[in-house]
């Protein structure tokens, strides 16, 4: 008979779920394989399912899988298969929807920041909800009946320190602070990359195809084939984006990748809720006792 691990049933499990352009991949590639007294499950390596706590070794586990638009059922998932403890990792909404939607387009999808978040009539593929933060901190909260550990990506470029000693109180560990890479984590591409892949996909998608399968997205439809296929056009893109450094600028249409004026509402209309989260930070700051330098 296989002997199952005593100490994984009593493990205390944690779980980052976060937006992707919130600090998530430095969170998983460089700062939690540094902390000491947690094992930690790297993101790649593991589903949310009832089978993974067979690896668990310690009484303490970390897990992080980026959730997005989907994150309200990962954190149901996360809380019926784990009981876990949450922490999120957010960034100001409009910075947060504007290197978001640089992602999409870099994956090729044909659709503009008004479709992509639609602040009129709420048709957009994220709808408004998804970037209401404290709604979901509340939800976070009743759900698993503790205070999730909310961490701003504001707070990682500013105040490092702060960063990383709140995440070491909520979790009750420590760090090895020499093992910390300042390796760039993601590549940024320029604004004429961008375009001239949105310009791309323009010629061979339909936009109102592509607008409609976006949209009609769901966390069951991330299957393994789904997985492949992004890998491929990942690695397309990879090549297309080297090449298109090369490109005249005489290539490029007027069509600018993102109004500022359109990231002027976002942040006007998110405003309220980014409140609410810097005074949700201050008072989790004092609570965990971690000092705050900035503002």
């Amino acid at each position: 008979m296989k002997m199952t691990n005593p100490e994984s049933k009593q493990a205390q499990t944690y779980f980052h779920v976060g937006y992707a352009r919130a600090a998530s991949t430095f969170l998983q590639k460089n700062l939690f394989p540094a902390l000491r007294g947690i094992q930690y499950i790297p993101r790649n390596r593991f589903r949310v399912r009832e089978s993974e706590k067979r690896r668990f070794k310690g009484s303490k586990i970390l897990m992080s899988r980026e959730a997005g638009r989907y994150i309200y059922e990962r954190t149901d998932d996360v809380k019926r298969v784990f009981g876990s403890k949450v922490m999120v990792s957010l960034r100001r909404h409009d910075s947060l929807v504007a290197s978001t939607y640089r992602l999409q387009a870099k994956n090729g999808h044909t659709i503009r920041l008004p479709q992509f978040l639609d602040l009129d009539n709420d048709q957009g593929v994220w709808k408004q909800t998804d970037f209401d933060f404290m709604k979901y901190i509340k939800y976070a909260e009743e759900s698993t009946g503790e205070k999730p550990l909310v961490l701003l990506f504001e707070d990682y470029k500013a105040d490092r320190k702060f960063y990383i000693d709140s995440l070491c109180a909520w979790l009750g560990c420590d760090i090895d602070l020499l093992a910390l890479s300042d390796k760039e984590v993601h590549k940024s591409y320029s604004d004429k990359q961008l375009r001239l892949r949105r310009q791309f996909s323009d010629r061979f998608l339909d936009p109102q195809m592509d607008l409609d399968s976006y949209r009609s997205e769901t966390l069951a439809d991330h299957t393994r084939w789904r997985r492949i296929r992004h890998r491929l056009v990942l690695w397309f893109t990879g090549i297309f984006m080297r090449l298109a450094r090369f490109a005249p600028d005489s290539w490029l249409n007027d069509e600018p990748l993102i109004e500022s004026k359109d990231l002027a509402r976002v942040r006007d209309f998110y405003a309220d809720d980014w409140a609410a989260c810097q005074a949700y930070v201050e008072e989790q700051s004092v609570r965990l006792g971690v000092k705050r330098n900035i503002a």
